[in-house]
This record gives structure tokens, sequence and C-alpha cells, in this order.
């Protein structure tokens, strides 16, 4: 009897494994069932390292079956998942509601909030980039930060502390959280509670991610064109070494200028620029809406492509992510040492593998976009230098 289990529905895809133990190595046929009838299919031959780890088979027995677009709009039922046995995997039958991928505009706020744009970040021991990222940002555009300090042991905190007394910054002394509960989600929960009421968008980044607009537009002329939506999802381009092993005095932007393809599977993840008054709650990359939609640029809705989370803009024209999420090899060791804070202290997920820098370390492009705008980033930052005097 074939073994499964149906996991959720992620986006419009129905997740989960199945798995042969007479054929081991021989994928299965998953067939999706709602209200009896037959709505998708697809083969369970996704690798999961959990699977591998559980000697299930070689592990790539994972299934994401997208549903049809014509069921994806708000609807409930009766799922069940099956192999080519028939028989319902573990978890299924189970009543469910599907994803919902209709667009559906929102009113502009009754009385607009006095600030149109913050960022919310939470931060650990990014002293050596901080002034350079938050001048790049309030030269595009971001009026005001919300920033979460998670036990930082190097010149964060006072730096945060300055600017907060200058008034650029909201600063947040934010530890470790007890009890296996990751800091990243609760310190998002508590900035939305203090930009709901002063600002209309919020960009929930991280301090590695630099939002660029490709034609040098102010981000709050490109959220004007989107706000009938609930949020626009930007897609990241991701950054390599470069071949750096060292960490040298310069700009990131300018030691970083080479990246993987727009193409490439890993530019596939979104974070997002959300409607504060209309987010039930905010998560890593895409939050949980009270009502409204996710699109892109293009106006496509996030999660018709799958899961919101990763949905792959190749044609972005107007507004990226520069992700520079390895930087030199020595800053990846620093940045691995002091573990995620989207894991709560003592997982063994917490550490990133070393591997992550090889995956990661994508240099196929060179992009200079962001480098040649120092000029401007550097006089920013003089700017603030002196606010902090």
């Amino acid at each position: 009897m074939i073994r499964g289990h149906f996991d959720r529905i992620a986006g419009r895809d129905v997740c989960g494994w199945a798995w042969d133990p007479t054929a081991p190595l021989v994928p299965v046929t998953v067939q999706v069932l709602l209200n009896g009838q037959v709505v998708a299919a697809g083969i369970a031959d996704h690798h999961r390292p959990d699977l591998e780890a559980a000697c299930i088979g070689n592990g790539h027995h994972a299934f994401f079956i997208p549903l049809p677009d014509a069921l994806t709009d708000g609807r409930t039922g009766n799922l069940v998942v099956c192999g080519q046995d028939g028989v319902p995997l573990a978890g299924t039958p189970v009543e469910v509601t599907l994803p919902d991928t209709i667009f559906r505009p929102v009113p502009p706020p009754a009385s607009p909030p006095p600030l149109t744009l913050a960022v919310c970040a939470i931060l650990k021991n990014e002293g050596p980039y901080l002034l350079e990222w938050i001048a790049h940002h309030r030269l595009v555009g971001v009026e005001h930060f919300v920033l979460f300090d998670n036990g930082s042991t190097d010149e964060t905190g006072p730096l945060l502390s300055g600017l907060a007394r200058a008034g650029i910054v909201d600063y947040i002394p934010w530890p470790d959280i007890p009890h296996n509960v990751a800091a990243q989600r609760p310190a998002y929960m508590a900035g939305l509670a203090r930009l709901a009421e002063r600002c209309r968008w919020v960009a929930f980044i991280d301090g590695d991610e630099f939002l660029n607009p490709l034609r040098g537009e102010d981000l709050k002329s490109i959220l004007a064109d989107h706000d009938m939506a609930a949020g626009l999802v930007v897609p990241w381009r991701l950054y390599g070494s470069n071949g750096r092993m060292e960490r040298e005095d310069d700009l990131v932007t300018r030691r970083f200028t080479r990246r993987a393809a727009a193409d490439h599977p890993l530019n596939r993840s979104v974070k997002t620029i959300v409607q504060a008054r209309l987010v039930a709650a905010p998560d890593i990359h895409t939050p949980r809406l009270t009502a409204g939609s996710l699109v892109d640029e293009g106006g496509r809705l996030a999660g018709s492509q799958g899961h919101p989370d990763r949905h792959a803009v190749p044609d972005a024209a107007r507004l990226v992510i520069n992700h520079y999420f390895t930087k030199s090899r020595a800053e990846w060791i620093g940045k691995r040492n002091r573990g995620c804070a989207t894991e709560p202290v003592g997982s063994v997920s917490r550490v990133r593998p070393d591997d992550h820098f090889t995956v990661h370390d994508l240099n196929d492009v060179e992009d200079r976009l962001l480098a040649d705008r120092a000029g401007h980033v550097r006089a920013e930052m003089e700017r603030l230098r002196t606010l902090l005097r």
C-alpha cells in the first residue's frame, strides 16, 4: 500500500508526499479530488531532506500539485489526495478552504495617514552596513524605519539609538524570546502595531535587502500605481560574493555587483510592501490579509503561480530587491554564526548549513545599477552622521 501524507495547501499547490515501499525508487502518481471529483494530478518526485533522513526511499517523493485557476476562488470543499491505488493519503479526507486568486480591489483609506512608506526590519550585528542601508532607502522614498535589535553585540544598538533620537527610526531592543518562539514574526507584529495608524505602506525586509527602483523612480510613485492592491510583491535579485574572501571598507553595493540571472529559481522569492491597514498578520515573505490582493508589478496575483512567497517576476522593470545574501566568505561565516531570527533558540535550523554559501554564491550577471548611485548614498550617509554628532 502506498504511504504518504497530505501536508497543506500552499498558495494554490496541494503539498505532501507519497511513496510505494514495494517500488521504492519509482515516483508515485497522485490524484487530488474535491467533493469526489478528480480536479488535479501530478507526480511525487520532488526531493525533501526530511524524507531522505527518514529513509523514505531516496527522498524524492514530495509533491506540489497546482489546482486549476477556476477552483482558486475561496470555495470550501472535501479534499481527498490519493496515490494510484486509490487509497486516501493520511491527512485526508479533510475540509478545506481553497485559496482565492481573484483580484479584489480595495478602496483608498478614508483618512490618509501622515506617512506614505516605512520599513520594518529585525536586525542583529548589522552595524557595519546599517548607515548605508538606511541612507539608500531614504533616497528612494522610505520616510521612516521601525527597527528591532535582536541582541546585537556590535555598534548596531548605539547607532540605532542615536538615529532614534534624531527621529529617523523607532529603535526597539528585541532579545531572543524563550519558549521556542522565533523572534522575527513577533517583531513584525509589534512593528505593524506601531505603524498601522501612522503609515499607509510598510515594507517588511531584511538588513541585507535593498529595494531597487530600476528606473530611478521614487518608491511612492511606484506604489501609487498599485494603490488598488493590498500589497506589492517585489522579487529578489540574489547577489553573490564577487569572489571576495574578506570584508573590505566600502559600500555593500559597490563591493558586490554580480548576481544570479533574473530567471534563476532562487530569484522566485519575494518580499512585500503592503498597506498596513489591510494586514491580519505579517510574515517573512507575504502577509495574511483582511481584504484585497497581493500583486506583482505586472498586476499578476501572488499565489497564481503556486505559493505566494515564491512568485517569479523575471520581467521586472520597475522594482526589485537586491539581496546580498552571502557577501564575502568571511562575512558569510559571521552571518551564519549569529543564526536566523526566523528560528527559535536551540533549533537545529537556527544556524544555516555552510553549503548555503555555495548554493547562493551566484555571480552570473554584472549589475552595477546601485553601485553607480554610490555618490548619492555617501552624501546621505554623511548627512545622517551629522545628526549623530
